[in-house]
Order: C-alpha cells, then sequence, then structure tokens
C-alpha cells in the first residue's frame, strides 16, 4: 500500500505541522502582547500556544503530560476538552464522507 507523498510514516502531514507550529507562535505573541497591556489576559494565550506545540514536539508533549499528571483537576478538564473536540472532527468527517457518497451517486 502507497502511502501519499505529503505524509511521513507515523506523523502528521507536514502542512498540519507548519500549521500548528505557526498558531503556537501567533498565539505566544498575542501572550506577550498580553503581558504588555494591562487589559489583555495573557495566560490563556500561553496556555493555547502550549497545546500547539505539543502537537508538533513530543518533548514538550511529555512535560505537558507529566504536568496534566501532577495536576488531576486541570487534566479532567483538558480530557473533556479534547473528547469534545474528537467528538467535533468524527461528525464532520462523516458528513464529509456522506456528501462524497451523494455526489458520487
Amino acid at each position: 500500500m502507497k502511502r501519499p507523498i505529503h505524509q511521513r510514516s507515523g506523523s502528521q502531514p507536514r502542512r498540519s505541522r507548519v500549521r500548528n507550529l505557526a498558531w503556537a507562535i501567533f498565539f505566544f505573541i498575542l501572550g506577550v502582547i498580553g503581558v504588555l497591556v494591562p487589559v489583555m489576559p495573557q495566560i490563556p494565550f500561553f496556555i493555547m500556544s502550549v497545546l500547539f506545540l505539543s502537537l508538533v514536539f513530543p518533548g514538550v508533549r511529555r512535560r505537558l503530560r507529566r504536568f496534566l499528571h501532577r495536576h488531576p483537576k486541570l487534566a479532567h478538564a483538558f480530557k473533556k476538552w479534547k473528547d469534545r473536540r474528537r467528538k467535533k472532527r468524527q461528525r464532520r468527517i462523516k458528513r464529509e464522507r456522506e456528501a462524497g457518497s451523494r455526489k458520487r451517486e
């Protein structure tokens, strides 16, 4: 079975990694702006930055898992968020498949 050229074995496509890294940098910059501007919050932006970095770098992912293991309340909230995101993605994929099968008919 041939793999698509843009996909490497055992990892995300390059485009997805670059997009996640761009989002991480964007949220980090917003966090820094939040530190400088007293009205704008910074913590949510730094958290989002770490979450996107964990999708790109395995070392960050390991540290995030360790942190979540030490803080079970945060781990529970993170798991709920991840499950909601997964269900939403699965619904979208199902809709796209159904729409694709209708076009072929």
